[in-house]
């Protein structure tokens, strides 16, 4: 499987035959997508879904649930209005917190997405999970990778600082079950694919 990011909030998810989007869409006027043919396409925050660019064929999730799409486990769960999932993909499981806000995560919550594989967290403040409050989720989910999103250049070194670990620059973040690391945590930061 390979993880890439398309930009803020937006990811591909994808392998030889199946492709899944997580919320295809942007919130910055400058940041244009073309419509993009998946197998699947989650929403975390349903108010986007016509502003969605996924084409008519992909089965899209846009509200809480269990789900299931070709062996790809999806479980969505709602906290104040945002949607989080996790995905079993490959036999990987991704924790996607979407535009998640200045929330604590309750038992509950933690319940669905604790012991991810890979967390995938906004970082960069405003109405967004600060860096301080990103690091409590990861401590509580306790992941093998962290991928950051809706981050720009101060946001994301101020994260780095706050979260300690040395961060892996990539395109794409090509990963299979075995690859998973084993002991530390890693954090990647995914360039933008425009």
């Amino acid at each position: 499987m390979q993880i890439l990011w398309e930009g803020f909030n937006y990811f591909k998810l994808q392998n030889s035959q199946q492709t899944v989007l997580l919320n295809p869409y942007s919130l910055d006027k400058n940041t244009s997508f073309s419509k993009i043919k998946a197998d699947l396409a989650l929403f975390s925050d349903p108010k986007y879904l016509e502003v969605g660019k996924v084409k008519d064929e992909a089965f899209v999730i846009e509200a809480p649930g269990e789900y299931e799409v070709n062996e790809i486990f999806v479980y969505g769960h709602k906290i104040n209005g945002q949607i989080i999932y996790l995905i079993n993909f490959e036999d990987i499981k991704i924790a996607f917190l979407g535009e998640f806000g200045h929330q604590v995560l309750s038992d509950q919550d933690l319940e669905l997405i604790e012991g991810a594989d890979i967390l995938i967290l906004p970082v960069g403040g405003g109405d967004l999970t600060t860096a301080k409050e990103a690091v409590k989720i990861i401590s509580q989910v306790e992941p093998r990778i962290v991928i950051p999103s809706c981050h720009q250049a101060d946001s994301i070194a101020l994260f780095i600082k706050e979260f300690g670990v040395k961060p892996e620059e990539m395109d794409k973040l090509k990963i299979s079950k075995k690859d998973l690391p084993q002991e530390d945590i890693k954090l990647i930061i995914l360039k933008t694919q425009k």
